[in-house]
């Protein structure tokens, strides 16, 4: 709103003619200094691993077939032009941030320039390879909405120190100036307010996995379950055939299966979960660790998995959704997931994470009609939701129970979708979707007159909800 401006003469004398003072400006960033290119070793991190794993087909093709020194030749030339091609690739390569907007040129016959305005900036993450470690550097990505998880916001690769000293300015840039100095800031929602010093901030420990307790839980898991079973399939084989014949079919197999499980220890081992004025702060891995910040008001959903064999153990997963694509391009299965704030923990300490996260989140109070067990039989005791004023919760699953919180502010469609069985039976979903788009509530097997009244009063709620994040933003928008 503009404020009224008074014109015409006052009624005293002019007060003196007094020249304004400018404001000294802060000195320039050194990366806001004009164009940078990125660390000259950081083609040999990019292709670290497929030129490791090229050596390796190397080797083991040369050592069977016996071949000479002089016949590694031509291998060693192909090796040579994919390091050749990432030093051009690394040449070509330079990355500025100017007017609040992060430019990442690149391409040497066709040239590729993308632009990141920081303030739809969804998380920042510092990621290190194995590689990366033993040089000191660190990759950092930029997560936005819609964003191409091979080719998004990546400057791979930086030192270590440089990256996470980018990491706290880029957190500082995407925190808008505050709209005028009498708003209140408990009334302005985050993204418009002043955050100083992110780094100097101090923040609280919310949760840190027990490492005992996590490859446990990871073997209880489906993946762990197959790992199992493929155990003793070559166990029961090497019995009847023989150890070399035996083994040899199950061997593509264990080794899917182990990377999965590898994989999943590494990315969750050591995950610690930090509550700061720039965000949820993130840490995690073994060998590749990364260390994310998730913006304000960037969460899109939490859900809450307990399978059913960590029941047994009171254990349950805690994960959230933000919108944009995780960008790992080194793990692309992992970066399917959603990111785990719980790996496995109590479900004591994912309610105490859950009331930070959110204030006064409801639980799924209205259970599904009695014929809805014709449709899901197993599960249809499970079938429930709720909604307040900020809020929508679902839950299903008898396996794997999942619940389901998703932000009315954040709603970005509802869909109605209803099979032949459905509507034989007079039943209906509603699909919740958010920007996410990994995750959705889905308020399963409902009346069919109660999932016509859902869809239309949703968008009311989404617009009632978003009026009231921007007057007092709740849990998910400030972690305090």
């Amino acid at each position: 709103m503009t404020e009224p401006v008074a014109t015409g003469r006052p009624d005293g004398p002019l007060p003196a003619r007094t020249t304004p003072v400018v404001p000294a400006e802060p000195p320039p960033s050194r990366h806001n200094a004009g164009w940078h290119r990125l660390h000259p070793l950081s083609p040999l991190v990019r292709a670290g691993r497929r030129v490791m794993s090229l050596l390796a087909v190397l080797i083991g093709v040369a050592v069977l077939n016996q071949r000479q020194v002089g016949d590694l030749v031509g291998d060693l030339v192909v090796v040579a032009i994919a390091l050749a091609g990432g030093f051009v690739s690394w040449l070509v390569t330079r990355w500025q941030i100017a007017d609040g907007v992060l430019h990442v040129d690149t391409g040497l016959f066709r040239r590729d320039s993308r632009r990141f305005p920081l303030a739809q900036v969804q998380a920042v993450d510092v990621v290190q390879s194995g590689l990366a470690r033993l040089l000191g550097l660190a990759e950092l990505q930029l997560r936005v909405a819609g964003g191409d998880s091979a080719r998004g916001g990546r400057l791979a690769c930086l030192r270590l120190a440089d990256a996470e000293q980018l990491r706290r300015q880029l957190l500082t840039l995407t925190i808008g100036p505050a709209s005028g100095p009498s708003a209140p800031a408990a009334a302005m929602p985050i993204s418009r307010q002043i955050l100083p010093d992110l780094a100097g901030q101090p923040a609280r420990m919310l949760f840190r996995v027990r490492t005992s307790r996590l490859p446990i839980a990871i073997l209880l898991t489906s993946a762990g379950a197959i790992a199992l079973f493929v155990v003793a399939g070559a166990w029961l084989s090497a019995q009847f055939i023989g150890p070399v014949g035996a083994i040899a079919p199950f061997l593509p197999v264990v080794a899917g299966v182990g990377a999965k499980l590898w994989r999943q220890f590494n990315g969750e081992y050591g995950t610690t979960v930090v509550a700061g004025r720039d965000g949820i702060r993130l840490r995690s891995g073994l060998i590749e660790t990364t260390a994310e910040t998730i913006r304000p008001g960037r969460i899109q959903a939490v859900r809450l998995a307990e399978p059913l064999v960590w029941r047994a153990f009171g254990w349950c997963r805690l994960e959230i959704d933000v919108a944009g694509a995780r960008q790992r391009a080194e793990n692309r299965s992992e970066g399917q997931q959603l990111r785990a704030l719980i790996p496995v923990g109590t479900r004591t300490e994912a309610d105490l994470l859950l009331g930070e996260l959110m204030a006064s989140p409801p639980r799924p109070a209205k259970p599904a009609p009695v014929r809805a067990r014709w449709k899901a039989p197993l599960s249809y005791h499970f079938l429930s939701w709720s909604t307040d004023d900020r809020y929508i919760v679902a839950a299903r699953g008898r396996v794997c129970r999942k619940t389901t919180w998703v932000p009315l502010a954040k709603v970005q469609s509802v869909r109605w979708v209803q099979g032949p069985l459905q509507r034989r039976l007079g039943l209906a979903t509603v699909h919740v979707d958010v920007a996410g788009r990994r995750v959705s509530a889905k308020i399963e097997n409902r009346d069919s007159a109660e999932a016509l009244q859902i869809v239309r009063s949703l968008p009311d709620l989404a617009r009632a909800a978003r009026s009231l994040d921007s007057q007092n933003p709740g849990r998910l928008t400030l972690p305090t």
